[in-house]
């Protein structure tokens, strides 16, 4: 099901924005025209990551500072740990996340 997120202006360039929909925290990322929607939680404890620092592209969990990059998910410490995606599409200016 697509769910009406937010505007594209609203993501930080190179940052994230945390977003609730429904009962699931997710973090939008933006990078230029590329748009990564993730599951709030870094899988090695699931805390949030939202609050952890973003550096070129790579965001470290503030907890135990597992590195994941923003435009794959894919973890740098242990690459079989990916962060959980969903599905973006953009339609004009809106951004709508498939939640299913």
């Amino acid at each position: 099901m697509w769910v009406e997120i937010t505007a594209l202006n609203q993501i930080p360039e190179w940052g994230v924005l945390k977003v609730k929909v429904e009962d699931t925290s997710l973090i939008l990322n933006r990078q230029g025209a590329n748009v990564t929607c993730y599951r709030n939680a870094c899988t090695h404890l699931e805390y949030p990551i939202d609050m952890g620092k973003v550096n070129n592209g790579i965001i470290t969990c503030p907890f135990h500072k597992y590195r994941f990059m923003l435009d794959t998910g894919k973890c740098l410490n242990a690459p079989s740990d990916s962060l959980e995606s969903y599905p973006v599409k953009i339609e004009g200016e809106i951004v709508f996340v498939d939640i299913d």
